[in-house]
């Protein structure tokens, strides 16, 4: 399957790297649970409330490619040489009327993760103007995602990257 397109040779404080980003194939499978197991093993660190280990990021990447197939989304991988480096579930949503017609129509970024050791790199930024690129094709003008409020990093980022705080979601747990 060809590349959905190839980034040449970038560089931020870190050596220069080629990457090419493509939809998700079977043969990815492998690559991507231990991705979503880097994933949910730092936010399980951060959060009580979320599960860890292999059968959590199983479970997620069952959810994406679920979500991905009933809403018009995709799943994405950045490839550098041979190895999955980065991941991108996203699905078409529309909010509520509590929200003005010409925004309703999103595109929901269920998850998006780059290996620990290419963070830094560019790579989530990369995958973050994918999700845009997509956004924009599919005649959406907003793109939403949920960030755990402790993960500075991923909210650094994703400021950087233009998102502002929509909407705040709490929690209250019930014993």
């Amino acid at each position: 399957m060809p590349a959905l397109f190839v980034w040449g040779s970038f560089s931020y404080g870190v050596p220069a790297v080629t990457v090419s980003l493509r939809p998700m194939q079977a043969a990815d499978r492998q690559a991507v649970l231990g991705l979503l197991l880097e994933l949910t093993s730092h936010e399980g660190s951060l959060s009580p409330q979320r599960t860890t280990g292999p059968a959590a990021a199983a479970d997620c990447l069952a959810d994406d490619t679920e979500k991905a197939a009933e809403h018009g989304g995709a799943q994405i991988v950045v490839q550098q040489g041979d190895d999955v480096v980065g991941y991108l579930a996203l699905r078409l949503g529309r909010t509520g009327p509590f929200v003005h017609e010409p925004l309703r129509d999103h595109v929901y970024i269920e998850n998006i993760v780059v290996a620990a050791a290419c963070r830094g790199t560019g790579i989530g930024q990369i995958l973050l103007g994918e999700a845009e690129r997509f956004a924009r094709a599919a005649g959406c003008k907003v793109l939403h995602l949920s960030v755990l409020k402790d993960n500075e990093l991923a909210l650094n980022a994703y400021h950087r990257a233009g998102f502002e705080t929509f909407a705040v979601e709490m929690a209250k747990v019930l014993e």
